[in-house]
């Protein structure tokens, strides 16, 4: 994958079985070490459940400044770097374009709806979103108020996600853990309330921010996947 200002990425695709798929475009989360590659033999085996219930073709792709990629890691940079991976997609003949799905988990979430702004997609898949790098900052640290009523540039890394899903204009789904103590799940509720309808929400009662299973998400997405493709989300969110 190579983005517009010139950096090489690496990413993985892996193809469902069967024609026609449907496609989720993947934007991760962040990690302690941001040496870390997402995109390893190790994570692909742990996906392997995951993918083979969901029945869709997905591409996983590393930003800028993860691993060994060029680059420092910037809000404006993982859009590049997502909109490089979703134009790899639309080079590919055996990819259906109007089928793409974009799917963010955790800081992805703030690279995906930021996509969303910029791109077309079928719909919007969320998983544990925050409504803002700033509101996170003033949950956990409640002095830090005072520092951006002084500063109010700050912090450079936003993802403003409650501002920018006012806009959106096409099928949501958010899905949260209940109880997610890295993103509080009221922050997905206030994202989900400020979206336009078709718009649904999936919460995972006793589920923290990364151990949910398979078996959840996996009928969360589908489902939902399904609903906007044969237009029954639509005609539920306007009856």
């Amino acid at each position: 994958i190579f983005t517009a200002d010139g950096l090489e990425l690496q990413g993985w695709l892996f193809k469902a079985s069967q024609p026609g798929a449907p496609t989720l475009l993947f934007m991760h989360g962040t990690s302690y070490n941001a040496s870390d590659m997402w995109v390893t033999e190790e994570r692909a085996t742990a996906f392997h459940d995951f993918l083979e219930g969901l029945g869709a073709n997905f591409l996983l792709f590393d930003y800028r400044g993860y691993g060994k990629h060029g680059g420092v890691a910037t809000e404006d940079g993982t859009y590049t770097d997502a909109a490089a991976a979703l134009a790899w997609l639309y080079a590919r003949k055996d990819i259906d374009p109007t089928r793409i799905f974009f799917y963010g988990f955790s800081l992805g979430t703030g690279v995906a709806t930021g996509l969303a702004m910029r791109e077309g997609s079928a719909g919007l898949i969320l998983r544990a979103p925050f409504t803002s790098i700033r509101a996170m900052a003033t949950a956990r640290h409640p002095w830090m108020a005072s520092i951006f009523a002084m500063a109010p540039w700050l912090p450079l890394t936003n993802y403003d996600n409650l501002r920018r899903i006012r806009r959106l204009d096409r099928p949501l789904l958010v899905m949260h853990g209940s109880a997610d103590e890295t993103v509080p799940e009221y922050m997905g509720q206030q994202v989900f309330e400020a979206a336009p309808d078709p718009k649904r929400y999936v919460s995972f009662p006793g589920r923290n921010h990364s151990e949910i299973s398979t078996d959840l998400v996996v009928p969360a997405i589908t489902q939902f996947v399904d609903d906007v493709l044969t237009g029954a989300l639509v005609r539920t969110a306007h009856a």
